[in-house]
């Protein structure tokens, strides 16, 4: 089994956002500096998600990326985050490539498993990530999850990151489970990031029955 640690036990040293460079020509800042909501003003009910094509999802990510800067060899959809209608970062769901994982006693095969990978923001906005993630998750179940027979959704934060963007999303279902061994991939390039360990975020996906049930704090944005 797989062992879920306490949230608090994770260090905290913030998100993985990289300040937007000088002349950024990116999607997100084409047209200049976008708007973004001051802490502490409400926002949430105004973000929403959008799918867009691979070349901008991998702009965005070679741009804002702190540390996995190109667009994932297979993926299932690209998601831009918005926010009053302004594109500010995104998120691929891909198939991960492992065979099999176990959690809280269930093994889940690998195609019953989709990844939440190279979640980006590309401006300086508290709180947009688990807000945005929130949304992306819950439109990537109702539209692709369920005919795909989805049970399981996986992402990764670096170990020396507070993972506070999924700590938000404890009532969606994330838990923290445990952290991977550091190691560079065989079938593809060294990249320095697999030189450091991840902590293992992990949200089961309930079956449709259950869907009906559940409260809607918990699956709508």
């Amino acid at each position: 089994m797989t062992e879920t640690h306490s949230l608090d036990q994770i260090r905290s040293t913030g998100f993985q956002y990289t300040p937007t460079p000088e002349g950024c020509s990116c999607p997100i800042h084409r047209e200049g500096q976008p708007i973004t909501a001051p802490l502490g003003l409400r926002f949430a009910e105004r973000v929403h998600i959008e799918s867009i094509p691979r070349h901008v999802a991998g702009a965005i990510y070679e741009a804002h990326h702190s540390y996995m800067d190109d667009v994932p060899r297979t993926n299932l959809v690209h998601h831009g985050l918005c926010y009053q209608n302004q594109l500010l970062g995104a998120i691929t769901w891909r198939y991960p490539l492992i065979r099999s994982l176990e959690y809280d006693g269930t093994r889940f095969e690998g195609d019953e498993i989709v990844e939440a990978a190279r979640i980006c923001i590309g401006v300086d906005f508290p709180n947009l990530a688990s807000a945005a993630l929130a949304r992306s998750m819950e439109q990537f179940v109702r539209r692709h999850g369920r005919r795909r027979g989805v049970r399981l959704l996986l992402t990764f934060v670096r170990a020396d990151f507070d993972g506070s963007m999924i700590k938000a999303l404890r009532d969606k279902g994330w838990h923290c489970a445990g952290k991977t061994d550091p190691g560079q991939a065989g079938n593809r390039p060294d990249k320095q990031i697999r030189e450091q360990p991840k902590w293992r975020f992990l949200c089961e996906v309930p079956a449709e029955s259950d869907r009906e049930q559940a409260s809607l704090g918990r699956w709508s944005p």
